[in-house]
């Protein structure tokens, strides 16, 4: 036996082992063994402190590893599923939705009373980095309808293509926006949107329609009178605004797979628009406006500049701003402006998200969206762009067109920038009246019908909607029709409101009205045993708004000596309004000499008495029993039971 030690703590498995033991280990006669440490040593064990050094450099190393797999991943997902098909598709959608993007985003910015240039920088700033970084693949971003709807309350009309006073604080208002939007990534408050309620994504579709609707109509006026064109000029913007609309809408209903997935309508739209001003309108002595006659683009404005450094094509004024009387002003119009701009474009962002991954079937990381879009905002406004977030009617386009990957989007925002900066010529003989037609066929579909139904359905009777047929026949509480009415109409009315807070009122008015409804759901029965004990048996939440029917149920004056409360499966203490009812009516009952315990209390409820015993020691209770019923050789949960 002892022999076989000797030959064990050499290596070897046994005396005839391929592994022989060393000549200085084969000592069992004289009795000398080799040091421990030596034995350790060729069997291939570290040596003492080795292991402690050993463990700290790989300690030291888990960082670098994990940021290296991180990246590795990264590449992973951008090279995964590469193929020819693959990329010809997503080539071919980048380059159909950028011609697109385009002559919206030059329409965004009339609607927010700024230079086309500051909408189109941002659009391939904020679309390249959010396609890159972003955590929804196969999302469009850009400068959208949301912002410019913001921007347009903060700066007044200049005139169309140009802009209005006060655009000089925009920058740092988005700026602003994107660090906001980099904090609510990184306190990953993007789960929230979990709580905005359908009736208010409704109502902020709807109110952005209304919003961009309006917009349109501008260039219809004349500049000086603030009142409607006449003559043949008007006569021909609305045969070309017609003539775009009815491109835009029923070119892709053609049933060719050239209109439908590789011709973008708008730029159809735009080339038939272009071809009757210059071919036809300008031939008989007639002319309406082209963005040339509104605002030019020109060398100066091809590439961004910060918004600090004067430029030719580019001159912002701060000293009115900055002087020490306006400072405080000035600093509260940023931070509302960029506050007002993160809100809208995280809503719309992520509801944005919410439809891609319905689409494509494969998560979205909500707080990567963000982060990526803070990043593009900060970059949009800090070289004078009007900044962005995600377009979910483009994006909605890519993906029923098979869109599901970066490559696509990643294309639009090079496509777009290599417009603005070399091909801005041709951007200069597009008709306003073309543009405002594109976008009135975008306000009629980002507009929900079906909600002017609903309306209609919830103001009738019964009898009355029978009579008018099915159509009518989906009717939802009224509460909810109220919530969409309310935010569509604070989108646009009164002056001074917007969509970021008809959004806040929408989610306060279904907030209420939950907590009404749920409030109501608290319920009881009262019995008693041969003992004399009295039972309440509880169900429903206990939150404040049902505090106050949980007094009435209580009557400590004539209940007797041992009251319980017992609590079912659907109830819990949700709040401290219901821990200071219950606290309150404990201390009452105790004063009368009578005893109240609550009883079969959940494990949420139990921790939360726990953590404010000090505010409410005079209750008493019992905890829920959980009956786990064992499964094969597993033990109940929580006990230790040797199998």
């Amino acid at each position: 036996n002892f022999r076989l030690q000797v030959f064990r703590a050499c290596g070897a498995t046994d005396p005839e082992g391929v592994e022989r033991p060393s000549r200085r280990a084969r000592c069992p006669l004289s009795g000398w063994r080799p040091p421990a440490r030596r034995i350790m040593a060729e069997a291939g064990a570290p040596k003492p402190g080795e292991e402690t050094r050993a463990k700290e450099q790989v300690e030291a190393r888990v960082p670098e590893q994990e940021e290296a797999s991180g990246l590795k991943r990264y590449a992973k997902s951008l090279a995964a599923g590469v193929t020819y098909d693959y990329v010809l598709r997503e080539v071919l959608l980048g380059i159909t939705i950028c011609f697109a993007q385009i002559p919206e985003s030059v329409a965004f910015a009339f609607m927010a009373h700024i230079k086309p240039p500051i909408a189109l920088h941002a659009a391939w700033m904020v679309g390249l980095i959010c396609s890159v970084f972003g955590g929804r693949p196969g999302m469009v971003n850009g400068a959208t309808g949301a912002f410019a709807a913001i921007i347009g309350t903060f700066i007044p009309p200049g005139g169309t293509g140009n802009n209005g006073q006060g655009v000089e604080l925009l920058f740092p208002s988005v700026m602003l926006a994107g660090l906001l939007m980099l904090c609510v990534s990184r306190a990953n408050l993007a789960r929230f949107i979990t709580l905005l309620p359908a009736p208010v994504m409704i109502g902020f579709c709807n109110g952005l329609a209304i919003v961009i609707g309006m917009a349109q109509l501008h260039p219809f006026t004349d500049e000086a009178t603030h009142e409607w064109k006449s003559g043949f000029e008007l006569m021909w913007m609305l045969i070309i605004c017609i003539t775009s609309m009815l491109v835009m809408e029923f070119l892709p209903k053609i049933p060719l797979k050239l209109f439908r997935e590789m011709i973008p309508s708008s730029l159809v739209a735009i080339v038939i628009a272009i071809v009757i001003e210059f071919g036809i309108v300008r031939n008989v002595g007639s002319r309406t406006n082209v963005i040339r006659d509104v605002s030019e683009f020109t060398s100066d404005t091809a590439f961004p500049v910060p918004f600090f450094h004067n430029t030719a094509g580019a001159s912002y004024d701060y000293s009115s701003a900055l002087a020490p009387e306006k400072l405080g002003e000035t600093f509260t119009t940023i931070f509302i402006q960029g506050a007002l701009l993160c809100v809208v474009g995280s809503i719309e962002s992520l509801m944005t998200s919410e439809v891609v991954e319905f689409y494509a079937k494969t998560p979205s990381d909500g707080s990567r969206t963000l982060a990526a879009m803070g990043v593009g905002n900060l970059l949009s406004g800090f070289f004078g762009g009007m900044g962005g977030n995600a377009m979910i009617g483009l994006s909605t386009v890519n993906c029923l067109n098979g869109g599901r990957g970066r490559l696509g989007p990643t294309c639009t925002a090079l496509g777009i920038m290599a417009c603005v900066m070399g091909a801005y010529p041709l951007l200069n003989y597009i008709p306003v009246a073309a543009l405002a037609g594109i976008m009135l066929v975008v306000v009629l579909h980002t507009f929900k019908w079906f909600s002017v139904l609903m309306m209609v359905g919830a103001l009738l009777p019964k009898r009355a909607r029978d009579k008018l047929g099915p159509k009518f026949g989906h009717k939802v509480p009224r509460i909810e029709v109220f919530v969409i009415f309310i935010v569509t109409l604070l989108s646009n009315y009164p002056k001074g409101t917007n969509i970021a807070y008809a959004v806040g009122v929408g989610v306060s008015i279904c907030a209420i009205n939950f907590a009404w409804t749920s409030g109501k759901a608290f319920e009881w029965k009262v019995s008693y045993d041969d003992n004399g004990t009295k039972y309440y048996d509880v169900t429903g939440p206990l939150f404040f708004g049902a505090t106050s029917r949980f007094f009435k149920v209580m009557d400590p004056d004539q209940d007797p000596e041992n009251v319980e409360v017992r609590f079912s499966d659907t109830t819990s203490v949700m709040d401290y309004s219901a821990l200071e009812a219950m606290h309150k009516a404990s201390a009452l009952y105790r004063s009368k000499k009578k005893q109240l315990v609550f009883k079969s209390l959940c494990p949420a409820s139990e921790k939360m008495i726990a953590k404010a015993n000090r505010l409410c020691s005079a209750i008493e209770y019992t905890a829920r029993t959980i009956d786990v019923t064992p499964v094969g050789h597993v033990a109940p949960l929580g006990l230790n039971a040797s199998l």
